[in-house]
């Protein structure tokens, strides 16, 4: 009876070990993901700044264009690296969080087996 506990209870932590690796992996990709697109709203931004105030600026929303200013292009791009960098401090964040109950769980998975021998 007591040996199916163990068991129950090391196949659970073993379960949250992973699962946890896992989010760590998939927060490790968002990043990547939020940090390729912080980088091309900044590029994009510093390329529109050089730009002349005269010309036709179009944003492309789905199939179509939109006819825009220059100001509110340089302003969406701002908030789109803002918004990226806020997301990836977000995931720095969380990736802290699960780092630390990933360490807790591989210590009472250490300790359940120590406990059997």
């Amino acid at each position: 009876m007591a040996d199916e506990e163990i068991s129950k209870a090391f196949r659970d932590l073993q379960f949250k070990t992973n699962e946890t690796r896992m989010r760590i992996v998939q927060g490790e990709q968002n990043k990547k993901v939020n940090h390729q697109k912080m980088r091309i709203s900044e590029s994009t931004k510093r390329n529109l700044v050089g730009l002349n105030e005269d010309l036709k600026y179009y944003r492309s929303v789905g199939r179509m264009f939109l006819l825009t200013d220059k100001a509110s292009e340089i302003a969406r791009h701002e908030a789109e690296a803002k918004q990226s960098k806020d997301k990836i401090e977000a995931i720095d964040k969380q990736k802290e969080y699960l780092e630390k109950g990933l360490v807790e769980a591989e210590s009472n998975l250490r300790e359940l087996i120590q406990s059997r021998r």
